[in-house]
C-alpha cells in the first residue's frame, strides 16, 4: 500500500472545516440576574460582631463540637460527597472525548484441513495457525465544539454539585444549633417546673395551715392541690421533648440515638450582637444554593451548544496497523506480513425526522426552566434574610412584653396573697395569679429559644465562605478549584 494518501475530497473538506471551525452556538456564562436586586436590607448589624463560622459567636463549646462532628459524620454529608465523586467522574468521562480511542486486538486460531492426493499421494492434512495483532486509533475532530461543550457542561455540573454539598452543610449547621438550643430549652423548662412545683408545695402547706386554723376552706386546699398536680403533669411532656431533641441531635451528628448523651445544660446562651447583612448582591454570592442554581443554568446552556453541534457535519479520522502470522516460529516474517491503513470520514445528518432539532428545542427549554429556577432561588434567599431580620426584631419586642407580663404577674400574685391573708378575698384570685405567672415564665423560656432560632436562621440565610474549606473525611473527593 505504498503511497497511500487521504482522498483529495476528504482532505479539502477537512481543511475547509478546520479553517472555518467555530462554535455555532455561544453558551452564556455571564447572564445578568433575572430578578431585581435591592440596594440594601431593612436592617444590618455591627461589622465587628460577624463570625463566618457563625456558631462560635454563641460561645458554647458543646455547640462548636456538635457542629464540627456533624460536618464530619452526618450521613447526608456523606451522601453529598458521594454525589460529588459521581459528578467528578462524569466530568472526566466528558473530557475523554478530546482524546483518541486506541484499541489493541489479538487472537489465536488453529484449523486443520484434509485433502486427497489420489492413489499415489493418498489423503493428507494441513494444519494452519493464525495469530493476528492489530492496533487501531480513532479520533473525532471537535470542529463545532460539541465535545468541548459537553465537557464544560459536565464540569459546571460538578461545581454545582459541590455547591449543593456546601448548601447541605450550611443547613446542617443550622439544624444542629436549633436542635441543641431546643434540647437546652427543655432542660431549662425542667428546672423551672421543679421551681414551680416547689412554689406550689409551699402554697399548699400555707393553705393547709390556714385550713387547720379555720382561716381557709377545704376548697382552697383542693384548688391548690389541683394547681400543683397540673404543674407536675407538664413534667413528662417536657422530658419527652428533651429526649426527642436528644435523638434528633444524635442523628444529625451521625450517632445512634440511644448511645448519644449530650452534656446536661439548662441555661440558654445569650444572643450575640446582630451581624452585618452586607449588600444583597454580596449575600447572593455567599449563598451556595444560589451559586449552584447559576452553575446549572450555565451547564444547561452548554448542552444547548452541544445539541446544536450535533446537527452539523462530524469529521473522524483514524488509523489501523498490525500483522498476521501463520506460525509461532515465523516471527522473522513479521515485517513481510505487516499491514496498515488510514481513514477519514465526514458524516452529515441530512434527515432524521426532526429528532436533533427537537433535542435542541428541549435543551433550550431546560435553559429557560433553569433561568426561572435561578431567579426563584435568588428571591427566596433575599426573602429568608428579610424574614429572619423581621422575626428577630419582633421577637425581641415580644420578649420585652413578656418581661413586663412577668413583673405584672408577680405583682398580681403578691397583692392577691396579701388580700387572701387578710381575709379580703377567697383563694381563687391567688390561684389565678399563680397559674398566670407560671405560664408566662414557661413562655418566656420558649420565646428566648425562639429568638436564638431566628438568629440561627439569619446566619444560615446570610451564607458564608466557611463551606469552601470543607473536605471529606477520607480526603478522596476532589476539592473545588
Amino acid at each position: 500500500m505504498k503511497g497511500l494518501s487521504l482522498p483529495k475530497t476528504v482532505l479539502i473538506a477537512w481543511l475547509g472545516l478546520c479553517l472555518f471551525a467555530c462554535a455555532p452556538y455561544k453558551a452564556n456564562e455571564s447572564r445578568p440576574p433575572p430578578v431585581e436586586i435591592p440596594e440594601k436590607f431593612s436592617t444590618s448589624g455591627s461589622p465587628k460582631a460577624y463570625e463566618d463560622r457563625w456558631w462560635v459567636a454563641f460561645e458554647d463549646p458543646a455547640l462548636d463540637a456538635f457542629v464540627e462532628k456533624a460536618l464530619a459524620d452526618n450521613m447526608d454529608i456523606a451522601q453529598a460527597w458521594a454525589r460529588l465523586e459521581q459528578a467528578t467522574a462524569l466530568a472526566r468521562q466528558a473530557a475523554a472525548g478530546h482524546w483518541p480511542e486506541i484499541e489493541i486486538a489479538t487472537g489465536y486460531s488453529k484449523s486443520e484441513s484434509n485433502f486427497s492426493g489420489g492413489d499415489r499421494l493418498g489423503t493428507f492434512s494441513v494444519t494452519t495457525e493464525r495469530i493476528p495483532l492489530t492496533i487501531g486509533a480513532a479520533y473525532e475532530l471537535d470542529v463545532w465544539k460539541r465535545i468541548a461543550s459537553l465537557k464544560r457542561g459536565a464540569v459546571l455540573d460538578m461545581e454545582a454539585t459541590r455547591e449543593d454539598l456546601e448548601s447541605i452543610a450550611t443547613t446542617l449547621a443550622a439544624q444542629v444549633a436549633e436542635a441543641w438550643f431546643s434540647f437546652v430549652e427543655q432542660g431549662a423548662q425542667t428546672m423551672l417546673l421543679e421551681e414551680q412545683q416547689e412554689t406550689g408545695r409551699t402554697f399548699l402547706e400555707l393553705t393547709r395551715l390556714r385550713f387547720s386554723q379555720g382561716l381557709a376552706s377545704a376548697l382552697d386546699v383542693y384548688q391548690q392541690r389541683q394547681q400543683l398536680a397540673a404543674t407536675r403533669a407538664e413534667v413528662p411532656l417536657v422530658e419527652a421533648g428533651r429526649e426527642v431533641f436528644r435523638h434528633q441531635l444524635a442523628v444529625l451528628v451521625g450517632d445512634p440515638p440511644r448511645a448519644f448523651e449530650p452534656p446536661a445544660r439548662s441555661v440558654l446562651p445569650a444572643l450575640p450582637p446582630l451581624p452585618p447583612t452586607g449588600l444583597p448582591s454580596e449575600v447572593l454570592t455567599r449563598r451556595p444554593d444560589v451559586r449552584s442554581a447559576y452553575l446549572r443554568l450555565a451547564a444547561a446552556d452548554h448542552r444547548v451548544a452541544a445539541a446544536v453541534a450535533e446537527r452539523l457535519p462530524a469529521l473522524r479520522i483514524g488509523a489501523e496497523t498490525g500483522y498476521e502470522s501463520r506460525d509461532f516460529d515465523e516471527i522473522e516474517d513479521l515485517f513481510d506480513n505487516w499491514i496498515w491503513s488510514l481513514f477519514a470520514n465526514i458524516t452529515w445528518p441530512v434527515f432524521d425526522g426532526g429528532r436533533r432539532k427537537a433535542e435542541v428545542d428541549r435543551n433550550k427549554a431546560i435553559v429557560k426552566e433553569a433561568l426561572g429556577g435561578y431567579g426563584q432561588v435568588m428571591l427566596q434567599a433575599l426573602q429568608e434574610v428579610e424574614d429572619a431580620l423581621i422575626q428577630e426584631r419582633k421577637q425581641t419586642d415580644f420578649l420585652k412584653e413578656l418581661d413586663r407580663q412577668v413583673n405584672l404577674a408577680q405583682d398580681t400574685l403578691r397583692e392577691a396573697r396579701m388580700r387572701y391573708a387578710n381575709g379580703l378575698s377567697d383563694y381563687l384570685p391567688v390561684l389565678a395569679a399563680l397559674e398566670s405567672l407560671q405560664t408566662v415564665e414557661r413562655s418566656q423560656i420558649t420565646a428566648e429559644r425562639q429568638l436564638l432560632s431566628f438568629r440561627v436562621q439569619l446566619y444560615r440565610a446570610l451564607g458564608g465562605t466557611w463551606t469552601l474549606a470543607l473536605e471529606p473525611r477520607e480526603g478522596k473527593t476532589e476539592k473545588k478549584g
